[in-house]
């Protein structure tokens, strides 16, 4: 009876033992699924910036007609939003949609541009945009003049994720 009882009792802390790690083991896996399901939330906000902003002009001098020369694209210092196309900071959905979609007519207007992101599964994704002008035969440069190349750096925070997402696009005109 005596080591029957002892083999019981071995038993019992072993399953006991299995069940804790393989517990353990299914939070983390939880967890890791979750927080890839803000990444992938955080990478398609992101991109969906970036499209919006490809549905606008280049600048504001190319809005109404097309441009040759450097000379007429808007100042580095002052690329950010036009007078009259004021967005509230930040952005947020109205039933029309973002303000961003109706008000801005030409990409450099995303420059300092910060939106709040709410998804059905997550609250309080952050995205912000900057613009700067970049060589179009070198991109991921960076430029004190104008050029017929403009850099959006999109970068999207969530107290959901540990790292921001930041994805860059370069207009080329």
């Amino acid at each position: 009876m005596g080591n029957s009882f002892l083999l019981m009792i071995g038993a019992l802390l072993m399953l006991g033992v299995f069940t804790l790690t393989a517990n353990g083991l299914i939070a983390e896996n939880e967890r890791i699924a979750d927080e890839n399901e803000y990444y992938l939330t955080s990478l398609s906000i992101a991109q969906s910036i970036i499209e919006e902003a490809k549905s606008k002009s280049f600048d504001q001098a190319t809005v109404s007609a097309p441009l040759d020369s450097l000379i007429t694209l808007t100042l580095p210092g002052s690329l950010g939003p036009d007078p009259g196309e004021f967005v509230p900071v930040p952005d947020s959905l109205t039933p029309n949609g973002y303000l961003s979609l109706s008000l801005f007519n030409d990409v450099d207007d995303y420059n300092g541009y910060v939106r709040v992101v709410n998804t059905p599964r997550a609250e309080g994704y952050s995205v912000t945009v900057h613009i700067d002008y970049a060589s179009p035969t070198w991109p991921d440069s960076t430029l004190t003049t104008s050029s017929f190349c403009k850099r959006m750096t999109v970068t999207v925070t969530s107290p959901l994720v540990s790292q921001a997402i930041s994805l860059q696009y370069a207009f080329i005109y």
